[in-house]
């Protein structure tokens, strides 16, 4: 059994969230064959997990310590080629 099939859980999704459900058999249909239009999940985490991971890191302090100088190490000028990406993606997928 999938937990969130349960239609207990999909009675409260509906309630909770309203029309503003994605999903399959929810309120709005996500499109087939809808490319990806997360490249955070790519690209950005990918970047970052390389900067921690460069060596094993040997204490839980200075993992956290490389999360922080990684995200501190992305640009802006970074973050605005992921989200323009992101927007020329979503302009494929609903102009065609």
């Amino acid at each position: 059994m999938v937990p969130h099939k349960v239609s207990s859980v999909q009675q409260y999704i509906r309630d909770t969230f309203q029309q503003q459900v994605i999903g399959y058999g929810g309120c709005v249909e996500w499109p087939p064959r809808l490319p990806d239009l997360n490249p955070l999940d790519f690209f950005l985490w990918g970047y970052i997990k390389q900067r921690v991971y460069a060596t094993p890191p040997p204490t839980l302090q200075e993992l956290r310590n490389r999360i922080t100088d990684a995200c501190d190490s992305v640009s802006p000028a970074k973050l605005y080629n992921v989200q323009r990406e992101v927007q020329s993606r979503v302009q494929m997928v609903y102009c065609c």
